[in-house]
């Protein structure tokens, strides 16, 4: 009896983590349908880091100072990035690539004479 129930809580498990699986894959589809794929790049990295950080804070595995290095380039990259994004908006310079998959709305370039 033991053993139906611990196999039946395996089978529980392992399917959690195929809903789990299924609904990040369905999740990132839809993420890079409406946004680039720089995008999802960065929301890649950022899953990493919060796996990383959970593995050691609830799974106690040990984070070495190269582990910790390569979180905080990541994260400074992040940053710079979306702070970059965040500037290029906001002064109206529009790159070729967001305003062809249709990121950005589209600018009258028009020059006056």
């Amino acid at each position: 009896l033991a053993s139906q129930a611990q196999s039946l809580q395996v089978m529980f498990i392992v399917g959690g983590g195929r809903v789990l699986a299924l609904g990040l894959t369905f999740s990132e589809y839809l993420l890079l349908g409406n946004t680039s794929s720089i995008t999802v790049s960065i929301c890649g990295i950022v899953k990493e880091i919060v796996i990383l950080v959970l593995a050691a804070t609830i799974g106690g595995d040990k984070l070495s100072g190269v582990n910790i290095a390569g979180l905080v380039v990541c994260l400074f990259g992040i940053s710079l990035h979306v702070y970059l994004k965040y500037q290029t908006t906001r002064f109206g310079e529009v790159d070729e690539t967001e305003q062809t998959e249709g990121l950005l709305p589209e600018h009258d370039v028009s020059v006056n004479s």
